[in-house]
């Protein structure tokens, strides 16, 4: 559909006091006037605008009213068969017309107004604000970079790829030289799969970082970090279960799988992570049944941890709790698992508590 119809003749003023050339002449005809759809609605407009009525057309977008405002300059005279014509078109759209809706998400939180909660509403209000400061970009790269780097480090590879896509590169930089080599890599990768995001998106992870700039970070819903959440769930999941979530996570966001990896503590972790003097504090507080079944589940596949606690046992304890792993039966498959979690249960709750701390295991670098 052409926006104006070929000029007919005359002349009218157009945008900034310019000389519009007009799309119509009149030439005294009784017939109706193609129009375009543009041109009908600038008929519809100076209809109500010489009536003495108004209209808010400023909830447009600003490239249709300047359209708008073109076309409206440039039609020049019709006739009254035209105008009769579009009226009649006008009439049965609006007859035909059902039910309107606001035309934005700002109109329709301002509709909803005192139907939904005022909590939910400021939110909605704050994430899909239509006006966020030019040079919100700008802010947030004044920010610390040991901040940034902890946000990009918290979030997921993708949003971490959008904040330091927005940030000017001297920022982005410095915030990369923070990162962990892992998530440096990941958010690298994943600046890949940000083509298709959207500046709505771009805005709403803007206004995020600006809302929880200084804000405390203690009043979410967890406690915990989701490593540790991760971490806690594992911990308490049988080898085979967690071998396979690992491998998933892994898929899905290798710098996350490498964190809760680091946060697992195993029955075979506690050779490597358990000093020896913090043994006996392990012995006090599982009971002796539970310390039997997890030790006799462990020495099938785990036969240097099980040494590694009797050894730092005294001679007479280590001897008698031999003597009577002797006698029990081997437990095995889900009754094995559930015996040595116990054990490993026991250890984390001394290290939550800070009896004990867990020694840092470091990866060595691959040569």
């Amino acid at each position: 559909m052409n926006m104006v119809a070929q000029p007919r003749g005359g002349a009218g003023f157009g945008i900034g006091g310019k000389i519009a050339t007009t799309a119509f002449a009149f030439d005294g005809s009784d017939t109706p006037i193609k129009l375009n759809g543009a041109q009908k609605a600038a008929v519809i407009v100076q209809m109500i605008l010489h009536s003495g009525g108004a209209i808010p057309l400023s909830v447009m977008s600003e490239a249709t009213q300047v359209h708008l405002a073109r076309v409206y300059a440039s039609m020049g005279p019709i006739n009254k068969a035209t105008v009769a014509k579009v009226l009649t078109e006008f009439a049965a759209h609006l007859d035909a017309h059902g039910l309107s809706f606001p035309v934005d998400t700002s109109a329709a939180l301002d509709a909803l107004e005192g139907n939904l909660s005022d909590s939910l509403l400021e939110r909605m209000r704050q994430i899909h604000s239509p006006t966020l400061p030019k040079n919100t970009w700008e802010l947030i790269a004044d920010l610390p970079p040991e901040e940034l780097a902890q946000r990009v480090a918290a979030e997921s590879p993708r949003v971490g790829a959008i904040i330091l896509s927005k940030l000017p590169a001297s920022a982005s930089s410095d915030v990369m030289e923070i990162l962990e080599i892992e998530t440096a890599n990941a958010v690298t990768f994943a600046i890949s799969e940000t083509s298709a995001v959207t500046t709505d998106t771009v805005d709403i992870v803007a206004q995020t970082i600006l809302d929880s700039d200084g804000a405390n970070s203690d009043g979410g819903a967890f406690t915990a970090k989701p490593v540790a959440r991760a971490a806690s769930l594992l911990n308490a999941a049988g080898s085979a279960q967690r071998d396979a979530v690992l491998d998933a996570l892994d898929a899905l966001d290798t710098v996350f799988a490498a964190q809760v990896r680091k946060a697992i503590f195993t029955f075979a972790d506690i050779l490597t992570r358990l000093k020896p003097t913090d043994i006996p504090a392990i012995i006090r507080v599982l009971p002796g049944e539970e310390l039997n079944a997890a030790l006799k589940a462990g020495m099938a596949e785990h036969s240097a941890v099980v040494e590694f606690i009797l050894e730092n046992l005294s001679k007479r304890m280590a001897d008698a709790i031999r003597e009577e792993l002797e006698e029990l039966p081997t437990p095995t498959g889900k009754i094995a698992e559930t015996a040595m979690g116990k054990l490993t249960a026991a250890i984390r709750q001394l290290e939550e508590s800070g009896d004990i701390m867990l020694l840092v295991v470091e990866e060595e670098d691959a040569t």
